[in-house]
């Protein structure tokens, strides 16, 4: 009886340096899992950041090692992971809203909840160290899009639709105002 052979092939021009910066990620959210744990005294810092750091991690990995044609691979494995664990885990579960609406209502509260942390790390510092790409890989909503059919955009709408994200901000500060 003989096994069967895993459709997932190591890059020939692999190296292990192409495994340095997941390395670094998953570790700066252990620490940030570490530091909070020891600052806050709640498990959930740790379950919480250490869960998405390893994902992460193990999501980079799989990018660094794959050759080109099956790098996506390792993309929506990290989206899967983490996307299901914002939305199911923080957001059904938890009972925690983290959308716009959600980061202003924690702070006009002078609260930190999870939409804080989320849109901190993913919208803020990530981008911000990273580049761009970063909420591709660690958006619940970027999974959810990404699993529809539809693997190409037509381009923006002609017009003036630019107002229409200033919009959004505005209207969910004012919904947070109100509520």
């Amino acid at each position: 009886m003989t096994r069967a052979a895993l459709p997932i092939k190591i890059d020939k021009n692999f190296s292990w340096k192409k495994l340095l910066a997941p390395a670094i990620t998953a570790g700066a959210f252990w620490t940030l899992a570490i530091v909070s744990y020891t600052l806050s005294g709640q498990i959930f810092a740790i379950i919480n950041f250490g869960y998405l750091g390893t994902a992460l991690g193990l999501g980079l990995s799989l990018y660094a090692i794959l050759p080109k044609w099956q790098k996506p691979i390792g993309r929506r494995v990290s989206l899967l992971l983490i996307g299901l664990y914002l939305f199911a885990f923080v957001g059904l579960m938890g009972r925690e809203n983290i959308q716009m609406e959600g980061v202003w209502w924690s702070l006009i509260n002078g609260t930190y909840y999870a939409a804080v942390w989320h849109y901190l790390v993913a919208k803020i510092v990530g981008p911000l160290l990273f580049g761009r790409l970063w909420c591709g890989w660690a958006c619940w909503s970027v999974m959810v899009f990404d699993l529809l059919p539809y693997k190409r955009s037509a381009g923006r709408l002609p017009g003036h639709w630019d107002w229409l994200r200033y919009g959004h901000v505005a209207l969910s500060l004012v919904i947070a105002l109100v509520v």
